[in-house]
């Protein structure tokens, strides 16, 4: 497996990241604005991890912080980089970064039934990547900000309790910044209405 050199980013670059690569990355409804991500870091609720090859960027990693878990906030390899070992690599390196105490958790959207066939694909991909570098299911989904997530763990010790992570994963949201929000946009796990499919 490919090694990356891995650096905390400063503001500066985290401005540049978000500009050039998130953006294109990340459907608009799944992107924090940036002055979020910034105070977030300035609060140290925040890691905001740049991955190097050399002096080459090649990845990004955006964690929120929590006692006991770490939320996979945002991940993806730079524009040009993908496709090539990035990701995994990244991720072997989150793993060793975060296996104590409790492990790390990861947002992946989730199958649903009205998807077109090109975004169930990419859908079903996103899912086996995270599958292929050690994560599982969870078995709960939630509902943030209208979108719709299956919820996967990785633990250094290959399993983790469904009840800890999911309180774990409800109180990264109750964190000060995005606490009025959340109360109204984030819904672990998703709460079904009467009479709709799970």
């Amino acid at each position: 497996m490919m090694e990356l050199d891995m650096r905390v980013l400063s503001r500066q670059q985290m401005r540049r990241i978000y500009r050039w690569e998130m953006q294109e990355a990340f459907p608009r409804g799944e992107l924090k604005p940036l002055w979020t991500i910034l105070r977030l870091m300035e609060r140290g609720e925040y890691d905001a991890l740049g991955f190097y090859r050399g002096e080459e960027l090649v990845g990004y990693a955006i964690l929120r912080l929590g006692e006991r878990f770490v939320l996979l906030d945002y991940l993806a390899a730079c524009q040009g980089k993908r496709g090539g070992g990035v990701g995994s690599a990244m991720l072997a390196a989150l793993q060793r970064r975060y296996a104590a105490p409790g492990g790390l958790l990861a947002e992946v959207e989730a199958l649903e039934e009205d998807l077109s066939p090109e975004e169930g694909e990419k859908r079903r991909r996103r899912l086996a990547f995270y599958t292929r570098n050690g994560f599982f299911d969870l078995n709960y989904q939630a509902d943030i900000f209208r979108v719709r997530y299956a919820m996967l763990g990785w633990s250094a010790s290959g399993s983790m309790d469904t009840g800890e992570a999911m309180e774990a994963h409800r109180a990264l949201y109750r964190l000060g910044t995005l606490l009025p929000l959340c109360r109204r946009y984030v819904h672990i796990p998703i709460q079904e209405k009467e009479g709709t499919k799970p």
